[in-house]
Protein backbone atom coordinates (compact mmCIF):
# COMPACT_ATOMS: atom_id res chain seq x y z
CA UNK A 1 0.00 0.00 0.00
CA UNK A 2 2.81 2.12 0.79
CA UNK A 3 4.63 1.44 -2.36
CA UNK A 4 1.72 2.49 -3.95
CA UNK A 5 1.36 5.59 -2.80
CA UNK A 6 -2.13 4.37 -1.51
CA UNK A 7 -1.31 5.48 1.87
CA UNK A 8 0.54 8.29 3.64
CA UNK A 9 4.39 7.05 4.65
CA UNK A 10 4.62 9.67 6.91
CA UNK A 11 1.23 9.36 8.24
CA UNK A 12 1.97 5.71 9.22
CA UNK A 13 5.33 6.54 10.83
CA UNK A 14 4.33 8.95 12.88
CA UNK A 15 1.48 6.42 14.22
CA UNK A 16 3.79 3.94 14.70
CA UNK A 17 6.32 5.78 16.77
CA UNK A 18 3.29 7.14 19.00
CA UNK A 19 1.71 3.75 19.77
CA UNK A 20 1.22 2.64 23.15
CA UNK A 21 4.56 0.71 24.37
CA UNK A 22 3.37 -2.75 25.09
CA UNK A 23 1.75 -2.65 21.07
CA UNK A 24 3.73 -4.93 18.98
CA UNK A 25 3.55 -3.66 15.14
CA UNK A 26 4.31 -6.77 12.54
CA UNK A 27 4.64 -4.74 8.53
CA UNK A 28 4.77 -7.14 5.84
CA UNK A 29 4.93 -6.98 2.18
CA UNK A 30 7.43 -5.15 -0.43
CA UNK A 31 8.67 -1.98 -1.50
CA UNK A 32 8.82 -1.28 2.41
CA UNK A 33 9.77 2.77 2.13
CA UNK A 34 12.79 3.88 4.09
CA UNK A 35 11.18 5.56 6.64
CA UNK A 36 9.78 2.96 8.15
CA UNK A 37 12.67 0.45 7.95
CA UNK A 38 14.16 3.29 10.23
CA UNK A 39 12.16 3.11 12.73
CA UNK A 40 11.73 -0.50 12.78
CA UNK A 41 13.53 -2.64 16.13
CA UNK A 42 14.07 -6.34 13.40
CA UNK A 43 14.14 -6.16 9.74
CA UNK A 44 14.21 -9.68 7.81
CA UNK A 45 14.41 -9.67 3.78
CA UNK A 46 13.24 -12.79 2.28
CA UNK A 47 15.53 -13.96 -0.14
CA UNK A 48 14.02 -16.69 -3.06
CA UNK A 49 16.60 -19.15 -4.30
CA UNK A 50 16.26 -21.37 -7.47
CA UNK A 51 16.61 -24.87 -7.94
CA UNK A 52 16.07 -26.62 -11.45
CA UNK A 53 16.59 -29.68 -9.97
CA UNK A 54 12.53 -29.77 -8.46
CA UNK A 55 11.67 -28.07 -11.79
CA UNK A 56 12.99 -30.52 -14.27
CA UNK A 57 12.22 -33.44 -12.33
CA UNK A 58 8.61 -32.19 -11.53
CA UNK A 59 9.08 -32.40 -7.71
CA UNK A 60 6.29 -30.24 -5.91
CA UNK A 61 5.29 -29.31 -2.58
CA UNK A 62 8.89 -28.86 -0.64
CA UNK A 63 9.49 -25.20 1.03
CA UNK A 64 12.38 -24.89 2.42
CA UNK A 65 12.61 -21.36 4.73
CA UNK A 66 16.37 -20.80 6.14
CA UNK A 67 18.68 -17.96 6.87
CA UNK A 68 20.18 -15.95 10.08
CA UNK A 69 17.20 -13.92 9.96
CA UNK A 70 13.84 -13.96 12.00
CA UNK A 71 10.96 -15.47 10.29
CA UNK A 72 11.26 -19.05 9.58
CA UNK A 73 9.18 -20.77 12.01
CA UNK A 74 6.77 -17.87 12.39
CA UNK A 75 6.56 -18.71 8.24
CA UNK A 76 6.00 -21.99 8.75
CA UNK A 77 3.44 -21.84 11.64
CA UNK A 78 1.36 -19.26 9.63
CA UNK A 79 1.62 -22.01 6.75
CA UNK A 80 -0.01 -24.65 9.42
CA UNK A 81 -2.75 -22.33 9.90
CA UNK A 82 -3.94 -21.23 6.59
CA UNK A 83 -3.76 -25.38 6.07
CA UNK A 84 -5.30 -25.48 9.28
CA UNK A 85 -8.07 -23.07 8.04
CA UNK A 86 -8.43 -24.86 5.01
CA UNK A 87 -9.10 -28.27 7.02
CA UNK A 88 -12.34 -26.06 9.00
CA UNK A 89 -13.59 -24.67 6.31
CA UNK A 90 -13.49 -26.69 3.21
CA UNK A 91 -11.71 -30.20 3.08
CA UNK A 92 -12.26 -31.75 6.26
CA UNK A 93 -9.45 -34.06 5.29
CA UNK A 94 -7.15 -31.77 5.37
CA UNK A 95 -4.82 -32.82 8.59
CA UNK A 96 -1.26 -31.07 9.88
CA UNK A 97 1.03 -32.45 10.99
CA UNK A 98 4.00 -29.81 13.18
CA UNK A 99 7.34 -31.52 14.55
CA UNK A 100 9.56 -29.71 16.08
CA UNK A 101 13.21 -30.50 16.66
CA UNK A 102 15.98 -28.89 19.03
CA UNK A 103 12.52 -27.68 20.86
CA UNK A 104 12.15 -29.71 23.86
CA UNK A 105 11.12 -27.90 27.01
CA UNK A 106 8.71 -25.32 27.84
CA UNK A 107 8.44 -21.77 26.93
CA UNK A 108 7.32 -21.87 23.69
CA UNK A 109 5.25 -19.14 22.60
CA UNK A 110 3.23 -20.49 19.67
CA UNK A 111 2.23 -24.04 21.88
CA UNK A 112 -0.95 -22.51 23.95
CA UNK A 113 -2.35 -21.35 20.25
CA UNK A 114 -1.46 -24.64 18.82
CA UNK A 115 -2.88 -26.89 21.37
CA UNK A 116 -6.15 -24.76 21.35
CA UNK A 117 -5.95 -25.42 17.53
CA UNK A 118 -5.50 -29.29 18.37
CA UNK A 119 -7.93 -29.06 21.52
CA UNK A 120 -11.06 -27.78 18.88
CA UNK A 121 -9.77 -29.34 15.90
CA UNK A 122 -8.44 -33.30 17.03
CA UNK A 123 -8.81 -34.66 13.75
CA UNK A 124 -6.83 -32.09 11.93
CA UNK A 125 -3.55 -30.95 14.48
CA UNK A 126 -1.27 -33.16 15.46
CA UNK A 127 2.06 -31.47 17.72
CA UNK A 128 5.08 -33.24 18.25
CA UNK A 129 8.33 -31.52 19.98
CA UNK A 130 11.79 -33.50 20.26
CA UNK A 131 14.99 -32.11 21.84
CA UNK A 132 16.64 -31.48 25.44
CA UNK A 133 15.51 -27.99 27.19
CA UNK A 134 18.76 -26.61 25.62
CA UNK A 135 20.91 -25.37 23.14
CA UNK A 136 22.61 -28.29 21.02
CA UNK A 137 26.20 -27.30 20.23
CA UNK A 138 28.27 -28.56 17.51
CA UNK A 139 30.97 -30.60 19.11
CA UNK A 140 29.11 -31.28 22.68
CA UNK A 141 26.06 -33.49 21.37
CA UNK A 142 24.41 -35.72 23.93
CA UNK A 143 23.34 -39.31 22.92
CA UNK A 144 19.69 -37.79 24.09
CA UNK A 145 20.38 -35.53 20.99
CA UNK A 146 20.53 -38.15 19.05
CA UNK A 147 17.84 -40.41 20.28
CA UNK A 148 15.17 -37.20 19.80
CA UNK A 149 16.13 -36.36 16.76
CA UNK A 150 15.85 -40.06 15.41
CA UNK A 151 12.62 -40.12 17.44
CA UNK A 152 11.14 -37.10 15.48
CA UNK A 153 12.17 -38.36 12.26
CA UNK A 154 10.28 -41.65 12.87
CA UNK A 155 7.42 -39.98 13.41
CA UNK A 156 7.96 -37.33 10.41
CA UNK A 157 9.02 -40.24 8.00
CA UNK A 158 5.73 -42.81 8.99
CA UNK A 159 3.60 -39.14 8.26
CA UNK A 160 5.40 -38.75 5.22
CA UNK A 161 4.40 -42.13 3.79
CA UNK A 162 1.11 -42.63 5.09
CA UNK A 163 -0.87 -40.13 2.90
CA UNK A 164 -2.61 -38.88 6.30
CA UNK A 165 -1.16 -35.30 6.30
CA UNK A 166 -1.74 -32.98 3.59
CA UNK A 167 0.79 -30.47 4.90
CA UNK A 168 3.76 -31.83 7.36
CA UNK A 169 5.75 -29.00 9.22
CA UNK A 170 8.99 -30.00 9.59
CA UNK A 171 10.46 -27.11 11.98
CA UNK A 172 14.13 -26.76 12.48
CA UNK A 173 14.95 -29.94 10.46
CA UNK A 174 18.23 -27.76 9.03
CA UNK A 175 19.98 -27.65 12.01
CA UNK A 176 19.86 -31.22 13.04
CA UNK A 177 20.90 -32.03 10.01
CA UNK A 178 23.73 -29.45 10.07
CA UNK A 179 24.70 -31.22 13.66
CA UNK A 180 24.94 -34.65 12.64
CA UNK A 181 21.95 -35.58 14.86
CA UNK A 182 20.50 -37.13 11.46
CA UNK A 183 21.82 -38.40 7.60
CA UNK A 184 20.78 -36.81 4.83
CA UNK A 185 20.14 -40.13 2.57
CA UNK A 186 16.98 -41.22 4.47
CA UNK A 187 15.41 -37.34 4.39
CA UNK A 188 15.75 -37.20 0.36
CA UNK A 189 14.37 -40.25 -0.07
CA UNK A 190 11.47 -40.14 1.89
CA UNK A 191 10.93 -36.61 0.12
CA UNK A 192 10.98 -38.38 -3.09
CA UNK A 193 8.37 -41.01 -1.86
CA UNK A 194 6.02 -38.88 -0.76
CA UNK A 195 2.51 -38.49 -1.86
CA UNK A 196 1.95 -35.28 -4.31
CA UNK A 197 -1.01 -33.69 -2.66
CA UNK A 198 1.50 -33.80 0.92
CA UNK A 199 2.89 -30.61 1.05
CA UNK A 200 6.43 -30.41 3.27
CA UNK A 201 8.00 -27.15 4.69
CA UNK A 202 11.25 -27.59 6.19
CA UNK A 203 12.81 -24.93 8.39
CA UNK A 204 16.24 -24.39 9.64
CA UNK A 205 19.54 -22.67 9.68
CA UNK A 206 22.36 -23.98 8.81
CA UNK A 207 26.24 -23.99 7.37
CA UNK A 208 25.95 -26.49 4.48
CA UNK A 209 22.98 -26.46 2.55
CA UNK A 210 22.00 -30.36 2.93
CA UNK A 211 21.13 -32.26 -0.45
CA UNK A 212 17.06 -31.79 0.13
CA UNK A 213 17.63 -28.51 -0.33
CA UNK A 214 17.87 -28.90 -4.07
CA UNK A 215 14.32 -31.02 -3.88
CA UNK A 216 12.87 -27.66 -2.61
CA UNK A 217 10.18 -25.40 -5.06
CA UNK A 218 10.33 -23.06 -3.01
CA UNK A 219 13.73 -21.89 -1.02
CA UNK A 220 13.74 -18.36 1.08
CA UNK A 221 16.60 -17.19 2.66
CA UNK A 222 15.68 -15.12 5.51
CA UNK A 223 18.94 -12.63 5.49
CA UNK A 224 18.81 -10.48 8.84
CA UNK A 225 19.22 -6.47 8.06
CA UNK A 226 18.42 -5.20 11.68
CA UNK A 227 17.77 -6.79 15.06
CA UNK A 228 16.64 -5.59 18.35
CA UNK A 229 19.14 -7.20 20.42
CA UNK A 230 21.95 -4.87 18.84
CA UNK A 231 20.33 -2.02 20.91
CA UNK A 232 20.80 -3.95 23.88
CA UNK A 233 17.63 -5.62 24.12
CA UNK A 234 17.41 -8.85 25.57
CA UNK A 235 17.16 -12.28 23.02
CA UNK A 236 13.68 -14.09 24.53
CA UNK A 237 12.86 -17.54 25.42
CA UNK A 238 10.58 -18.98 23.06
CA UNK A 239 10.78 -16.32 20.20
CA UNK A 240 14.62 -16.18 19.54
CA UNK A 241 15.94 -19.53 21.02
Amino acid sequence: LLDLELLSVDEVVHTLQNKPEPLEIIVTGRGTPQALLDIADLHTESVPHDHPVSREQGIEGIEIYTGAGKGKSTNALGKALQAIGKGISTDKSHRVLIVQWLKGGTGYTEDAAIAALKQSYPDLVDHHRCGRDAIVWRGQQQISDYVEAERGWEIAKAALASGLYKTIIMDELNPTVDLDLLQVEPIVDALLRKPRHTEVIITGRCHNQPAYFELASVHSEMICHKHYCEKGVDLKRGVDF
